[in-house]
Parts: structure tokens; C-alpha cells; sequence
């Protein structure tokens, strides 16, 4: 008796097993074919883009009387304090996109990408204080980071 009463439940632990190996399969099936439905749906009436016309560089051919000199090095433009002062503040808890949106706003930085990329750079974006901050139009971005993050 003992033997049929384990065989039965080892079939039944088997068809368990068995059940939810199955029932596993149909729910990833049935994701995968909803998922993909969605991805691939063919009901979607897509607008072809025309034609783009090509574009062809014209050369542009340099002035005799324009001779370059090997001698003269090209500086890089550095931005030249105005004078100005901007008071700035940022809000306590304020997270890295919303001082670049500040400081776009005041005229104190021109992209606030360049300005995330910066402090990444830096390894100052998680240092940025808030507070009032009274910085000079002009002032080089670098700079105003340091002063953001009190690194100073």
C-alpha cells in the first residue's frame, strides 16, 4: 500500500512540475507575441520620406594674397568676465538638469549639455551645493562648477 501511496504523489509532484513548466512557457509566449504585435504592427500607415536633394561641397578657393603663416597659432576664444555680477539661487535638493536650466536662464553658461558634461568630467555633479551664489558674467564654465560645488 505503501508503494502505490508513493507512486501517486511522485505523479503528482510530476504533473505539478510538469504544469508549471508549461503554464511558464504560455505566459512568456503569450508576452512575447503581445510585445512583438505591438513592435511589429503592420496596421500602422507610415509616411514615406521624400527625396532628399543631394548636397555637394562647393570648394571654396583660398586668396593668393592670403598666405598662412606657419609662425601664428590659432587661440582659442576664452570667455572675458564682464563685470556683471548674476545672483543666482538654487533650491535645496535641486538635482544637476535643474541648476543647468538655472544658469541657461541667467546667461551664465550657453548649453546646459556642455554644462552636465562638464561636471561629470569634473566628477563634481554630485557636489553641486545649493544656495545663493553671486557669479560674474563670462566666467568660464569650469569655474563656475567649482563654485557651485564649493570647490574652492
Amino acid at each position: 500500500m505503501k508503494k502505490i501511496i508513493n507512486a501517486i504523489r511522485d505523479f503528482i509532484y510530476s504533473i505539478t512540475d510538469y504544469g508549471l513548466i508549461v503554464t511558464v512557457i504560455v505566459v512568456m509566449a503569450v508576452i512575447l507575441v503581445w510585445r512583438f504585435d505591438l513592435l511589429f504592427s503592420k496596421g500602422i500607415n507610415k509616411d514615406r520620406i521624400e527625396d532628399l536633394p543631394l548636397i555637394s561641397e562647393v570648394p571654396v578657393e583660398k586668396d593668393p594674397e592670403e598666405e598662412e603663416d606657419p609662425t601664428k597659432e590659432e587661440v582659442p576664444e576664452v570667455e572675458i568676465p564682464s563685470g556683471l555680477m548674476a545672483t543666482v539661487s538654487i533650491p535645496q535638493g535641486s538635482f544637476p538638469l535643474q541648476i543647468g536650466e538655472i544658469l541657461l536662464n541667467n546667461n551664465l553658461i550657453e548649453s546646459k549639455e556642455e554644462f552636465l558634461t562638464r561636471c561629470v568630467e569634473l566628477d563634481l555633479d554630485t557636489r553641486l551645493q545649493s544656495g545663493t551664489f553671486d557669479i560674474e558674467v563670462g566666467t568660464p564654465l569650469d569655474d563656475i562648477i567649482k563654485i557651485l560645488a564649493n570647490a574652492y
